[in-house]
């Protein structure tokens, strides 16, 4: 933990894992990324807006991204719903963006150890922090850092990503176990979201197709 830049430090150290005794972390890979906060319900688009920073020397804005996803009729307020449209929407700004099934747990890893930052999205708890809601609660992070335990097993059970979003300033130590979990659970919107007209929700309300065991990576 020493050698850990200081943000990682005060990410892991706020986390509920920093109690635990028993398990030592090392970190494998993190990119630091500056922090957007969203206004409305845009945390796809600025989880997007940051990755797309990261990769690119065009300085694209938020609102950037968002009057052309509203151009190409994927959002109306900045919402996604629908992960399959993500890589379309970053090749309009010339960012390469690859669609991934989460199959296995090592999935989004192999994509992290691969240079790459991935777009996760999830059911986010009252501390933002993965939960099982069924969907009624998705919400988009970007993952750009990965946290190995080593004390115990080779497991990926204890393992933690590193991650931002658009409700915090402040990066977040969460449980990749719990992320993934979450992430595959994700099969209807919220019930409130499907009777407005001014969401761009799927006609039936169900994410099994266009969030469920989806994450892109950029």
């Amino acid at each position: 933990m020493e050698t850990w830049p200081i943000e990682v430090v005060r990410a892991f150290n706020r986390s509920k894992f920093s109690r635990d005794e028993t398990k030592h972390y090392e970190l494998v890979v993190y990119k630091p990324i500056p922090s957007i906060l969203q206004e409305g319900p845009q945390c796809g688009i600025v989880a997007l807006a940051m990755a797309m920073n990261l990769h690119s020397c065009n300085n694209i804005t938020v609102q950037n991204i968002f009057e052309k996803a509203k151009e190409l009729l994927y959002t109306i307020q900045g919402e996604l719903f629908d992960a399959r449209v993500v890589p379309n929407l970053c090749q309009q700004f010339n960012v390469k963006a690859i669609l991934h099934r989460w199959a296995n747990i090592t999935d989004l890893v192999e994509c992290l150890k691969s240079s790459h930052v991935c777009l996760v999205p999830y059911d986010s708890d009252a501390n933002h922090e993965p939960c099982l809601k069924k969907g009624h609660r998705a919400h988009w992070l970007l993952v750009h850092g990965y946290l190995k335990e080593i004390a115990s097993s080779a497991s990926n059970d204890y393992d933690l990503v590193l991650v931002q979003h658009g409700k915090s300033k402040f990066l977040g130590a969460f449980s990749l176990m719990d992320l993934f979990q979450s992430n595959a659970q994700l099969i209807e919107a919220d019930p409130k979201r499907r009777n407005e007209s001014d969401y761009c929700v799927p006609q039936d309300g169900s994410l099994h197709d266009t969030l469920c065991n989806l994450f892109i990576a950029i």
